[in-house]
């Protein structure tokens, strides 16, 4: 994937390419035309140059999800505050669950819209794994549990887990899927790992903002990112090797809530 050059046939000389690249790939030469510098190598690919472009000049190999749409120079037309306002507010963290799997069609449009989250540098380097099967589920709960039973307030993981197996469920909330985002690369660099931290927050929130458009539910379970350093057989029972930064469960809520959870104010400096 990359971008490869201008058609100047198309190309009037805006100049807007100039102001949105980063990285100086696009320069204006001594006839006063915009020229694209093909020796550089240190493009992102974060398509600004692609989606900025009022006559399409942009020349590119192998990206073929560049599209557009009533509304995508005014996003505010699409959605307007409210809508998207009273959505974050109707927003729970789901801990009760249908017994029912959600079909793969629904689960695919859930990571398209992760797909689009940004990221530092547009490095992308998370990568997903889906957990269905409830054996798999509840051995992952387990193991969780057996790490960070202290954590939940039990005396040790025997207790715990004998808890859990009483009450009949899991950490997981007997929710019918599991996502979790993990990195291949496990950083040591503090900066770094919460930059990649920061990725994964923006990204599963994408993930669990496009659910709840499509009436499921989520719950972020962060015991799961503490565990993983202190217990390898999590990243078994993934599948995985790696660092995990962040897991959602998924499914159809058992519940329905009625009014919005109150929240303290923000505390903020320089509004005035």
């Amino acid at each position: 994937m990359s971008v490869i050059g201008i058609d100047k046939e198309k190309c009037t000389n805006c100049k807007l390419c100039i102001q949105e690249c980063g990285r100086a790939y696009f320069s204006v030469n001594k006839d006063k035309e915009v020229v694209f510098n093909e020796s550089l190598n240190t493009c992102n690919i974060c398509g600004h140059c692609i989606a900025i472009c009022p006559e399409d000049a942009i020349i590119t190999k192998d990206l073929d999800d560049v599209e557009t749409f009533p509304g995508i120079d005014s996003p505010e037309s699409i959605v307007d505050f409210d809508k998207i306002y009273k959505l974050i507010r109707a927003k729970r963290s789901i801990r009760l669950y249908k017994n029912k799997k959600v079909p793969k069609e629904l689960i695919e449009k859930i990571f398209d819209a992760m797909r689009y989250a940004p990221s530092a540098s547009n490095a992308r380097m998370w990568r997903y794994v889906i957990l269905s099967d409830p054996e798999k589920i509840e051995a992952l709960s387990d193991e969780i549990v057996k790490t960070q039973y202290q954590y939940m307030g039990f005396q040790s993981s025997e207790q715990a887990l004998k808890y859990f197996k009483s009450i009949g469920r899991s950490i997981f909330y007997n929710a019918p899927h599991v996502i979790v985002l993990y990195y291949r690369v496990v950083e040591k660099n503090t900066v770094m790992i919460g930059l990649r931290a920061n990725d994964a927050g923006i990204a599963l929130t994408y993930g669990m903002l496009a659910a709840e458009s499509l009436g499921l539910g989520t719950c972020w379970i962060g015991m799961i990112q503490g565990a993983v350093p202190m217990n390898k057989e999590i990243l078994k029972i993934l599948g995985i090797k790696g660092m995990v930064l962040g897991a959602f469960t998924l499914g159809y809520p058992a519940v329905k809530y009625r009014r919005t959870a109150p929240r303290p104010p923000l505390k903020i400096k320089g509004l005035d």
